[in-house]
């Protein structure tokens, strides 16, 4: 069983790759009017599930604010 501090770690890491996953991907897809908001929350699950979960949260901001 691992330690609590180093699933803290794996956490906290995931978590700043999912903030800098939505910036390139904000960057990225700025000409059409879509931006993902970057917070705790939507970082985590950016960087839990990596693209599917990028492409997930652009569809949750297509069906919440036509």
């Amino acid at each position: 069983m691992r330690k609590l501090s180093e699933i803290l770690m794996i956490i906290f890491k995931k978590t700043v790759i999912g903030a800098f996953l939505l910036y390139v991907i904000n960057v990225c897809i700025q000409e059409t009017d879509l931006y993902i908001v970057i917070n705790p929350f939507t970082a985590f699950l950016a960087g839990f599930l990596g693209l599917p979960g990028v492409l997930s949260l652009a569809a949750i901001y297509f069906f919440v604010f036509p």
